[in-house]
């Protein structure tokens, strides 16, 4: 077959996922039966771990974000995932606390992951601007995504060239001016957003889109197409109609 297809999610947070968006995915993929399912990171929260974490979030169970994070791996079965600045955390902390008991435990948490990831059989890359992973077809580099800008895509595009990435919670598509041609994505959040309380105070969170990807991709001459899910209101709405969990 000469087109196979895919679906791409990212920013699903952890114990954030929100029921709706899992519900509307897990029937989408029923429906829609891609052959590459991947999630472009930020698969856990950590929100404990940030730097400018609050008392009550540092006193929040990250276990069960973990095993939140672990849940959706199970029935999304992606087979890449790029981690994120999010997911990075454990690392992060691992190496640069100065507490003893939570560098352990943090590099408790690394070595789980890795173990977990290997289980699943998931092709997996860390966070960084140099990693990544390129997508089976043609030329898409996976990454979680860096730069927060009014048009991601178009900036994913100019670092990365043909690109899927998330990070900044927004849907949006850049398609190159260029002889050659060229695009990028980025996708929104199945987050709950407005339970993410650390961007209160940010104006780009306006902009923040429960949203997820689909597409279509030639085995033959690597040309693909992709489109995006994004909820409005109550309802999920796609280039297809209106979708229902």
């Amino acid at each position: 077959m000469a087109w196979e297809k895919s679906i791409f999610i990212g920013c699903t947070h952890g114990d954030l996922l929100c029921p709706d968006a899992a519900s509307v995915v897990k029937q989408f993929i029923s429906d829609w039966k891609p052959k590459h399912s991947i999630h472009l990171g930020d698969l856990w929260d950590f929100r404990g771990l940030r730097g400018g974490a609050k008392p009550e979030e540092r006193a929040e169970d990250i276990q069960y974000d973990y095993n939140c994070g672990l849940e959706l791996l199970d029935w999304y079965k992606p087979q890449i995932l790029t981690l994120g600045n999010h997911d990075h955390r454990i690392w992060r902390v691992a190496r640069e606390t100065s507490n003893g008991v939570l560098a352990d435990l943090m590099r408790k948490f690394c070595d789980d992951t890795e173990t977990d990831l290997r289980k699943r059989r998931i092709q997996w890359s860390p966070w960084g601007v140099e990693q990544g992973i390129k997508f089976p077809i043609g030329n898409i580099w996976c990454n979680h995504g860096y730069s927060s800008t009014m048009y991601p895509a178009k900036k994913a595009f100019e670092e990365f060239g043909e690109s899927a990435s998330a990070h900044v919670h927004k849907p949006s598509h850049y398609e190159a001016r260029h002889k050659d041609g060229g695009k990028a994505f980025t996708v929104g959040t199945l987050a709950r957003i407005k339970d993410m309380h650390y961007a209160d105070s940010y104006t780009a969170k306006l902009g923040w889109r429960n949203s997820f990807e689909y597409g279509l991709h030639n085995t033959k001459t690597g040309k693909w197409q992709s489109w995006s899910v994004v909820k409005e209101g109550n309802e999920w709405v796609s280039p297809i109609g209106v979708l229902t969990a």
